[in-house]
């Protein structure tokens, strides 16, 4: 399986993947990504539901254009036909492919058609009109003969039938007011809800929609509208701002969200576990061994609190269990990749060394395992989430019992009915729950949020989109950056650190690498909601929402309980402002590198202010004068301006070993058949983060496929280049803040192969951010023109050349 993509971003753990594409004018060289991920079948229908067949691959799908604006993220395919335009991808992100006029859309435009004359033709079975507002309707086949509309609420019940289908047959208009929504409940599924509209469609802004819109007019979504489904027309453009489309919702959790740990009788613990959330036992009371386990949140044993929560549970395993599977699995999993969806094994599963789940760039993806018996991982295994895939966006539905093995590390929420074994010194993101039996753990530590990946971002301690401009004695601990604008005014007399990067390829990395940092901020579940002044409060660890404008007047407190693993996320929809003389203090372990501000409208700290964390925004950031601050402020969109203000950055938070990488666009060249040609380019910043304080060394390597080209109308054999003659130039070495000095790390140009070979390599401790921008070079030789015409050769297309690099920091 290949797919062209922009390259991204993101952190990488020991022994993690992945791949890149180059581009070449004239003669073009793609890195795609390889096989190794998982083929996805699409979902099985319910007997009575509308079959989309191909159309179900889509997300969005229409026939003249498809426009977005901002960071939307799609989890399937875009596509147009008979049209072709479909634009803002990037920054838009999809994980799925862009099919725009091609064989590939024709065709599911194709079953779109017979998909919408099969829901208009169905007999209805009740009547709706106007506003379906504070309604609940159960399955069956709605007919509305005018426009029809949702103001506030609607509720789809499926009374515990997962197949339970709901078809609204509506012939003009349909529209849903802003922050609307469209709950289902009950196990009612998104894939068996379809909207057939004969007028435009319109969902307003901020608003949540669930199932299938099968349209034969426009579509406009509104700006931040969530839609857990698809849109797709027939005769039409879409238009969307900034909206998340997925396929799968996560599976709520309610109240059992609060938990690290949740069991039927006891926990028993030897150790020194650590939990970073609320430690739960029911109806049993049982517990042992805390201390010396800590619990940075709170304890509920036999409590009506822990007796809610398994309420919860099982609802949330009921829901699990009820999603249609995409894929079934067996055995062992070792060594594979697998992208988001519902996988059910009908037998015992096992992980042996190292299993990833790929989110494919979109951090709303959801995985959901359905084991009928029992779950084991080895002594000193991996669970690797990448490419943005969340650990509170994984979901182990587990009959039998689990069984984690000692020193291994694991990612998800565990939807347990048996006992479950956390072995020695294992490192658990995410959640253990099981509605019966004991939970066993040994010196764990469980983290419930992992850190917001900033990539090359988290050098700077000032990265704007537009321009900075300073006044006064400033003073910058790390890079000042700025892209696509290249102002940077006011140093002197304003000091740093680090570097200036005034639009150029660094600060334009570090922008790439801080709207995905958003996107993933902004998509984590919230475990509580804000409003209004924090000012006088204090706050452990977790996810915040605050829906509107939030302030500090006086005092923040963050609350680490004596956990340095604890993560603070704020997230906030409007405007975030602090008071001149405000404070915000870290307590108990609580680590500034750990704290995150995502903020979608204006920041503004106001004069002699104490700010701690890093600013995830994108809107204008204000530092009013005399402010000092231990974090970063950086935009994805707007000016940051500041007064005579100082900043410590933070060190990388503990733990991880990452490496981001990038591809790179070659220069074109001219075949003349006569001599080899080269072809070079630059790639954008990359970033090796080693924050594991252990000293240890480090290596990054690479290997990469023959490049092949696809054989043509003329030429019907395949032509490869060697792999040997692509090669890469690390080049100079930087070092971030915190960092220990780059002698000793070694780096030569390497001619690649399909073996893996050294790229970069280390003696002696490197701990902190080492930056770096490589230099691509393909030598091409004299007969690699191919050709694939219909017409003259000086105007014919030319197959691309493909290969794949695969990157591994270990």
């Amino acid at each position: 399986m290949t797919r062209t993509h922009q390259p991204r971003r993101h952190a990488r753990r020991p022994g993690e993947r992945r791949t890149h594409l180059l581009a070449m004018p004239g003669l073009t060289i793609l890195l795609l990504l390889a096989s190794f991920l998982v083929p996805q079948p699409p979902a099985q229908a319910a007997t009575a539901t509308v079959d989309l067949k191909t159309a179900g691959s889509y997300s969005v799908l229409a026939t003249d254009a498809i426009a977005s604006t901002g960071n939307s993220a799609l989890s399937g395919n875009a596509g147009t036909s008979p049209g072709t335009a479909i634009t803002g991808f990037p920054p838009g992100i999809l994980t799925g492919s862009i099919h725009a006029g091609d064989s590939h859309a024709a065709a599911a435009q194709a079953d779109l058609t017979q998909a919408y004359a099969d829901a208009a033709g169905r007999v209805p079975t009740g009547t709706l009109a106007g506003d379906l507002a504070g309604r609940t309707l159960t399955a069956g086949v709605y007919k509305s003969t005018a426009a029809l509309a949702v103001s506030t609420t609607l509720t789809l019940d499926a009374q515990n039938d997962p197949t339970a289908v709901f078809i609204f047959q509506i012939d003009a208009a349909f529209d849903t007011a802003a922050a609307s929504s469209i709950v289902l409940a009950n196990g009612a599924q998104a894939s068996n809800v379809f909207w057939q509209v004969v007028g435009a469609v319109s969902l307003g802004a901020a608003s949540s929609f669930s199932g299938n819109v099968l349209a034969l007019a426009a579509i406009s979504i509104g700006a931040g509208t969530t839609f857990i489904g698809r849109a797709l027309t027939s005769n039409g453009a879409i238009a969307m701002a900034s909206n998340i489309f997925m396929t799968e919702p996560p599976v709520t959790l309610k109240t059992a969200g609060i938990y690290s740990v949740l069991a039927g009788t006891s926990v028993l613990n030897s150790g020194g576990t650590t939990l970073s959330g609320s430690l739960g036992v029911s109806p049993g009371n049982g517990l042992t061994g805390f201390p010396p386990g800590l619990v940075t949140g709170s304890t509920h044993l036999g409590t009506a609190e822990s007796a809610q929560a398994q309420i919860d549970l099982q609802a949330a395993i009921n829901d699990a269990a009820a999603r249609t599977p995409t894929t079934t699995l067996s055995g062992n999993l070792t060594g594979q990749t697998y992208n988001a969806g519902v996988y059910a094994a009908p037998g015992a599963l096992a992980l042996g060394s190292s299993v990833t789940l790929d989110g494919q760039g979109n951090p709303n993806a959801v995985f959901i395992f359905q084991l009928d018996s029992t779950l084991t991982t080895s002594a000193a295994s991996s669970l690797r989430l990448i490419n943005g895939a969340q650990p509170s966006r994984v979901f182990w539905q587990v009959d039998g019992a689990v069984r984690l093995g000692a020193s291994s590390s694991f990612s998800g929420v565990i939807l347990g009915q048996a006992a479950i074994t956390v072995g020695t010194n294992s490192s658990f993101t995410g959640r253990a729950l099981t509605r019966n039996g004991t939970i066993t753990l040994g010196s764990s530590t469980f983290t419930t949020d992992p850190v917001v990946n900033l990539g090359s971002a988290s050098s700077y301690a000032i990265l704007a989109t537009t321009s900075v401009a300073n006044t006064g004695n400033s003073s910058f601990d790390g890079d000042i950056g700025v892209s696509p604008g290249t102002a940077v005014t006011g140093f002197p007399p304003g000091v740093l650190t680090g570097t200036i990067h005034g639009g150029d390829a660094a600060a334009a990395a570090a922008q790439v690498d801080l709207a995905a940092a958003y996107k993933d901020a902004a998509a984590r579940p919230a475990s509580a909601t804000i409003a209004g002044d924090l000012g006088g409060r204090t706050l452990t660890s977790g996810v915040y929402k605050a829906a509107a404008a939030l302030a500090i007047s006086t005092t923040l407190t963050l609350d680490g309980q004596g956990n340095p693993n604890a993560i603070f996320i704020i997230q906030v929809d409007a405007a975030f402002n602090t008071a001149a003389g405000s404070s915000v203090i870290l307590t108990n372990g609580a680590q500034a590198s750990r704290v995150y501000w995502q903020v979608a409208g204006a920041v503004s700290m106001g004069a002699a202010s104490a700010f701690t964390g890093t600013i995830i925004g994108m809107a204008a950031i204000s530092i009013g004068a005399g402010v000092s601050y231990l974090g970063r402020a950086l935009t994805a969109n707007g000016a940051v301006s500041m007064s005579t203000a100082s900043s410590t950055s933070p060190a990388p938070a503990a733990g991880d070993l990452t490496a981001t990488t990038a591809g790179a666009t070659l220069s074109a060249v001219t075949i003349l058949g006569t001599e080899p040609q080269f072809a070079t380019g630059i790639s954008s910043q990359w970033s090796i983060i080693d924050a594991r304080g252990t000293g240890a060394a480090w290596t990054l390597s690479v290997s990469a496929t023959t490049p092949t080209s696809a054989a043509g109308t003329v030429e019907t054999e395949d032509r490869m280049i060697p792999a040997h003659n692509l090669s890469i130039t690390p080049g100079t070495i930087t070092t971030g803040p915190n960092t220990d000095p780059a002698t000793g790390i070694t780096a030569p140009t390497l001619a690649l192969s399909a073996s893996p070979q050294t790229l970069i390599s280390t003696t002696g401790p490197h701990r902190g951010t080492y930056l770096l921008t490589p230099t691509y070079s393909l030598m091409i030789p004299t007969n690699a023109y191919r050709s694939n015409y219909s017409g003259a050769i000086d105007n014919s297309p030319v197959n691309p050349y493909v290969t794949v690099l695969t990157f591994t920091i270990s």
